[in-house]
């Protein structure tokens, strides 16, 4: 498949998977867009790196808070102005708070994580659903969770956030396909360097490794090859799917 055409928009470009899913669509050869919230600083060097390992200049940053729908709205606008098109959309923005759901934990956390998790993905797909719709081609790909599928102690917020993103996946999936843009979604497991791979003691590392059927925690690289397959043609009978990439623990 041909990418040197194709725009490719990551929202939550900054960290981890968001980062790695962007220098490996660049690495491709698409025109990368990185959505970041807060630092600009941060997501210049990025992406500036990007353009230095992938040797591909048509690498970009948009300010993007998802959680604000007018600054998704003029974001879209802007990247549509640039470009004309946005071929791939993938949902990647996301926060997590560790902490049950009892009286001594704020309810505003749970606001929060799902007002960005679902609220942002939705805000998201509205801004682009409109141009994909028209031109009749076009993939959105929402980054799930393993948690979303299995519920996860103390992550309750993130896990039931993640559950709506795999139900949304499902139903655009159907909602869409008649004008032949797919929507699918990648549930990684436990991935090197996030958040829910901190949580886990040092210590306890080993034992847990035991666990997962490969003995090993996934990479960011693995997820962001995932979400490219399922973009592509190669996924083009493919729509209202989760993926699961968990080395087997599910």
């Amino acid at each position: 498949m041909d990418w040197t055409e194709k725009v490719v928009v990551v929202t939550g470009a900054s960290k981890s998977i968001g980062k790695s899913i962007s220098a490996h669509f660049a690495d491709l050869g698409s025109k990368v867009v990185l959505g970041y919230r807060s630092s600009r600083d941060e997501i210049e060097q990025i992406v500036q790196e990007i353009k230095e390992t992938t040797g591909n200049s048509h690498v970009t940053f948009e300010k993007l808070d998802v959680t604000d729908r007018e600054i998704v709205k003029d974001a879209f606008q802007n990247i549509l102005d640039r470009h004309g098109k946005v071929d791939v959309l993938v949902n990647n923005a996301g926060i997590s708070y560790g902490g049950a759901l009892i009286p001594s934990n704020p309810l505003e956390k749970w606001e929060e994580i799902v007002d960005t998790n679902i609220m942002g993905t939705i805000n998201c797909i509205h801004a682009v659903s409109l141009p994909m719709l028209m031109q009749q081609s076009g993939s959105i790909v929402n980054i799930a969770s393993l948690s979303g599928l299995i519920g996860v102690e103390r992550l309750s917020a993130y896990s039931a956030s993640k559950a709506g993103v795999i139900g949304l996946t499902r139903s655009l999936g159907k909602e869409y396909a008649p004008f032949n843009v797919r929507v699918n979604a990648v549930a990684p497991g436990y991935i090197e360097d996030t958040g829910m791979v901190d949580r886990i003691p040092e210590n306890q590392m080993s034992e847990f490794k035991k666990k997962i059927a490969m003995k090993r925690l996934g990479s960011a690289k693995e997820v962001a090859e995932t979400v490219s397959f399922l973009a592509s043609e190669k996924a083009g009978y493919i729509t209202g799917q989760t993926l699961v990439v968990d080395g087997g623990l599910m």
